[in-house]
């Protein structure tokens, strides 16, 4: 008895961790789309998490996400993208990000994995990669990005999408300048997204 109760209360404790290291605040819920944020260890820079419903398959959202002639009309504040490597899986996507005067506009060469699980989810991890390519003059490349799309059906005719991303601006943008503003970020990107999915 006395082990049954130490094996639950670790359980119970190791939970109650997961729970805690999660700790996200919804900021916004809005036009079916629920946004949260939440600080990140070791970083002055907050996460976000997105989440919304689109009555489509997960091909294609796929078929968006792949598509790099058409992502910088739905990623907000892009100037533009460039896929410069594909193979299978696996895509490495240039993206210039536009920042208001007086900051620098920003770049990051993304790794895009995609991923089937098990459970017949796709799961598309974002890596930044910020040595792949040379920087450029008058651009600030990103100290770090990481993230993923996590797409899972709701039926044959719907899916539910997570939308999830951290990212280190580098330069000099303060995080209490840059906080406030990331909840913009992936309220715009997924209604463009929804647009262009229902096309």
């Amino acid at each position: 008895m006395k082990r049954l109760l130490w094996v639950n209360s670790i359980l119970f404790l190791s939970s109650m961790s997961i729970v805690a290291q999660e700790n996200w605040k919804l900021m916004k819920d809005e036009d079916g789309i629920k946004v949260y944020t939440k600080h990140e260890s070791g970083s002055d820079y907050k996460a976000f998490k997105a989440e919304m419903t689109l009555t489509c398959k997960i091909e294609n959202i796929i078929r968006v996400l792949r598509n790099s002639q058409n992502n910088d009309d739905w990623i907000v504040n892009c100037k533009g993208v460039k896929l410069l490597k594909e193979e299978n899986n696996d895509q490495y996507f240039y993206i210039e990000t536009t920042l208001p005067f007086p900051f620098k506009n920003r770049d990051m060469v993304y790794h895009f994995q995609y991923i089937e699980t098990d459970s017949g989810q796709v799961r598309v991890t974002v890596t930044g990669m910020p040595d792949f390519i040379q920087p450029k003059e008058g651009i600030v490349r990103l100290a770090k990005a990481n993230g993923y799309w996590l797409l899972s059906s709701i039926g044959s005719e719907k899916t539910f999408i997570t939308y999830q991303m951290h990212v280190e601006p580098g330069g000099l943008i303060p995080a209490w300048l840059a906080n406030p503003f990331i909840v913009n970020v992936p309220f715009s990107t997924f209604k463009e997204l929804r647009k262009i999915v229902r096309k």
